[in-house]
């Protein structure tokens, strides 16, 4: 049926998320910067036991992400763009219905010939490319490849009832970009912690020492350290960037008074820096200060008041070009 094809069309221009970057030359590899420091402290007590604790660490990475050759409509990092998107989903989706119906009414009995049907198809595919994705642009190609495709046959009018297809909501722009890691881009990072706590708690006939400590700083090269950020956003006409988090190295550093450790990112560092990093502008520095729920270093017994509060600055960038082969930087 006439109306059929014009849905194909239709559907075509719908599933169109990502369309040639043309308009701008692309850019090439960046390097991302991130660098976090935390100062602060924490303790915790009970009627007979005690520890105070000092933190200072540092967190620091550099390593190169790709860009992909495309932009699109959705920001896969973003719920409010997932939601705008599943949206227009849901209006082309209806918007899809009422040309069918519209179509439906006006459709003349007999099928399109096989001449008509292939002179169509010929006309949507070419026309794709050159609209980029444009449902009127499109629509314009189909009417001068076959005027009776889009326009009542001989005889038909209008009737009451029959849906009104020229109002669609306009769809949403492509203006992400997205950065992917690729196996064995370069990479470095460097974690220093300097963490150290006093305290004791009551023993039978006298009270011991309660005593923790995280000291280490641990610096190395690592290759395929992109592969931590599979997918970052860019949106280039606001100009700012959606990280998937702060995806720091794990590496054992034991320490004699504490055991097993590693140069994890504490957990409410960490997600603080994770919703920083998304909509953040391309570079910058941010600081807040951050009562903690969670011991980083002390160890409190089972009915202790816990206290803890931190100072976090991190300052970030994915500006800086990349060549190949050339050395990242360490700050």
């Amino acid at each position: 049926m006439r109306g059929s094809i014009f849905v194909r069309a239709v559907l075509l221009c719908g599933t169109a998320l990502a369309v040639p970057a043309q308009a701008k030359q692309l850019p090439g590899p960046r390097i991302l910067k991130i660098d976090l420091r935390v100062e602060g402290s924490e303790g915790w007590q009970t009627k007979v036991s005690s520890e105070k604790g000092t933190i200072s660490e540092r967190f620091f990475l550099a390593t190169v992400l790709e860009p992909s050759d495309s932009l699109d409509a959705m920001n896969p990092l973003d719920p409010d763009s997932i939601r705008k998107a599943q949206e227009t989903s849901a209006r082309q989706i209806a918007n899809v219905q009422k040309i069918q119906d519209r179509n439906r009414a006006l459709a003349p009995a007999a099928a399109p010939n096989a001449a008509m049907q292939q002179q169509v198809n010929q006309a949507i595919m070419q026309s794709y490319a050159r609209c980029k994705g444009d449902e009127a642009c499109i629509k314009a190609a189909v009417m001068q490849s076959n005027p009776g495709l889009m326009t009542p046959p001989p005889g038909a009018t209008m009737k009451p009832g029959i849906p009104d297809t020229s109002t669609a909501s306009p769809e949403e722009r492509a203006v992400y970009r997205q950065w992917f890691g690729v196996e064995g881009c370069p990479g470095k990072f460097r974690a220093t912690r300097n963490d150290v706590s006093q305290g004791s708690v009551a023993d039978v006939g006298a009270s011991k020492p309660w005593n923790h400590e995280a000291r280490f700083d641990i610096a190395q090269a690592k290759s395929s350290l992109c592969l931590s950020y599979p997918m970052s956003v860019v949106n280039e006409e606001a100009g700012t960037l959606f990280l998937p988090g702060f995806l720091f190295p794990e590496i054992p550093a034991v320490q004699k008074s504490m055991g097993a450790v590693t140069t994890a990112v504490p957990g409410e560092i960490a997600a603080w820096a994770a919703k920083t990093l998304k909509g953040a502008p391309l570079s910058g520095t941010n600081s807040e200060t951050i009562n903690l729920t969670r011991p980083i270093l002390v160890l409190p017994l089972a009915n202790a008041s816990y206290k803890g509060s931190v100072k976090v600055t991190m300052t970030w960038s994915l500006t800086e070009g990349y060549k190949a082969g050339a050395a990242l930087p360490d700050q």
